[in-house]
């Protein structure tokens, strides 16, 4: 009979208006391994940090062991016998192997305390039992990823905690380090270690999870294991987005999409300029929505409205002459990237096309750092990246920028200390005419009139919405033709997300190629052209969007489980 380990109550987490986790009331068997899921945004990480003391939390209770834990600091509660690993592995790169394990136990310069033999018995223990006593005497800064992940476990397990908390262990790492790292898993928790782990590689959770809980939007979504909770309609809406007919097969959502290259794919909502005029000032900072709206028919005018934007738009996007031709234009071949150690697109290739090109995946699974390879921001480690048949893949971002490739960032990556005004000239600071970079911030503005009237305003004094349209609006300056966008729509209000996808087919209109990350998965169907799924860093599918008609293969595919 199994206990209670670890139990939260009504946790809740908030930053400003944004609350990241709403009364999370989650419990943790004894003996167990239990997995948390959920999408990008969902929660899961703020949870560990504010159940280890990393965050105060803002109401409800954290209980481990019997114990009330809430608002301890993190050493306290690591001391306690509740301990934690993270996603990036931190070792002190000029110690070795063994020495980091021992420096788990030193109680700082002026401690006087020595390290037992007891405890160096204990690291050679761990170092033999993780399969990682070979390279005891080598610098931690020069072993594999996935050797600084298993040291990470191993630097845990010396202080013997009952419970550990793992944010994504194999993340990066190789197949066959990840099956020995799941082995040494399942042999800990038979011998009475409690593992709690968020992974967005699903064959873990498959594999090892005895039971799961589901985050969504803060809030326990739902729980049990792995094959119901997979199955169930309600974590497919949270992973996939929802759509504005919840009970519209893919097949209808897609044949109903905007990649027909018709003037009615684009007709049917408002422009985001004029949309945005009725957002609420804090609208911005509301959870990322599980699912977005749809396009809402508008009437003539609106259509007239639609139509003025879009030819606005297209003349603002013009600067570098670009017209389609069914050829890709930016082309990735087997590329490999990473951090550290630790690789995380692996042997992806893909190439941006006419159109919306879509980058699907979970979390975790190389999306943003393909993008970042891509426009340069992340070196690759292998393969090259070719632009109108240039070889790029040295490149700087500056000068992928200069060849007509821009990226925008999840964030959006605006300056909050400069104005809206120089926002927008840093994004045509490569532009040498000044009469097209005029006419470029001229064009801007018509597409997004409520940024005219806050020019000398702050970056940071903008709404959700409006830095988006900051964003965008100084990518336009660039007068690109390749356009990289990482998850445009995330932390929108729901009534701000159509107008992402609005200007995002608009760019298209314009005769330049994007493309697009994006969570809302359904949502995003229904403007792609060409759609690529990635899962553990490695590409699972590429076709059109007709190919994916059948949810359930989607959902594999996704999740990484064919």
């Amino acid at each position: 009979m199994t206990r209670p380990i670890l139990e939260t109550d009504g946790l809740t987490k908030r930053f400003g208006s944004l609350v990241a986790n709403d009364k999370l009331s989650v419990t943790v068997e004894e003996d167990t391994i239990h997995g948390v899921m959920g999408p990008n945004g969902s929660g899961k990480s703020t949870f560990f940090n504010t159940v280890t003391g990393f965050y105060r939390p803002d109401g409800g209770t954290v209980r481990f062991d019997g114990e009330d834990v809430t608002g301890w600091k993190p050493d306290e509660i690591a001391r306690r016998g509740l301990a934690r690993t993270f996603q990036i592995p931190s070792p002190f790169e000029d110690l070795t192997v063994k020495e980091n394990m021992l420096a788990v136990f030193t109680g700082g310069i002026r401690s006087g305390v020595r390290i037992s033999e007891e405890k160096r018995a204990r690291a050679d223990e761990l170092l033999e039992l993780l399969e990682i006593d070979h390279v005891a005497d080598q610098e931690a800064g020069g072993v594999s990823g996935g050797q600084e992940k298993l040291l990470e476990l191993g630097r845990i397990l010396m202080l013997e905690p009952a419970c550990v908390m793992l944010d994504e262990p194999t993340a990066g790492v190789n197949p066959s380090l990840r099956n020995r790292l799941l082995d040494h898993l399942e042999t800990l928790n038979d011998r009475g270690t409690t593992f709690v782990i968020i992974e967005h590689d699903m064959r873990v959770i498959a594999d090892v999870c005895d039971r799961v809980t589901v985050f969504n939007q803060g809030q326990v979504l739902v729980e049990g294991d792995f094959e119901s909770v997979t199955s169930d309609e309600r974590v497919r809406d949270a992973y996939l987005g929802g759509a504005a007919e919840h009970d519209a097969s893919l097949e209808t959502l897609i044949g109903e999409g905007s990649n027909a290259s018709t003037p009615e794919g684009t007709g049917d909502a408002d422009t985001g300029a004029t949309a945005a005029a009725g957002a609420t000032p804090d609208a911005g900072t509301e959870p990322t929505p599980s699912a977005g709206g749809g396009a809402v028919p508008a009437d003539g005018a609106g259509e007239a409205a639609g139509s003025a934007a879009a030819a606005s738009t297209a003349s603002a996007l013009s600067g570098i002459g670009a017209e389609p031709d069914g050829e890709p234009w930016l082309v990735g071949e087997d590329l490999v990237s990473g951090y550290g150690n630790h690789r995380v697109v692996d042997g992806v290739s893909m190439e941006s096309r006419d159109g919306v090109t879509c980058v699907f995946g979970p979390n975790g699974s190389g999306k943003s750092t393909l993008l970042k390879t891509l426009a340069g921001v992340v070196p690759a480690w292998e393969g090259r990246v070719t632009h109108r048949g240039v070889d790029v893949t040295h490149n700087r971002p500056a000068e992928n920028v200069h060849r007509g490739i821009t990226m925008l960032p999840q964030d959006g990556g605006i300056f909050g200390d400069l104005t809206v005004r120089e926002n927008l000239l840093l994004g045509g600071y490569t532009v040498d005419d000044g009469a097209v970079r005029e006419e470029r911030f001229d064009e801007v503005l018509s597409s997004f009139p409520e940024l005219e009237g806050k020019l000398d305003e702050r970056g940071r004094s903008l709404s959700g919405g409006q830095q988006m349209m900051l964003s965008y609006g100084r990518a336009m300056m660039t007068g690109a033709e390749v356009y990289l966008l990482d998850e445009p729509s995330s932390g929108l209000a729901p009534s701000l997300i159509d107008q992402v996808f609005e200007m995002t087919r608009r760019l298209v209109e314009s005769g330049a190629q994007v493309v697009l990350i994006e969570q809302n998965v359904r949502e995003a169907l229904r403007i792609a052209d060409y759609v690529y799924i990635l899962a553990q860093g490695q590409l699972q599918f590429e076709g059109t969007p007709d190919d994916l008609t059948d949810e359930d293969d989607l959902v594999e595919l996704y999740l990484g489980l064919d």
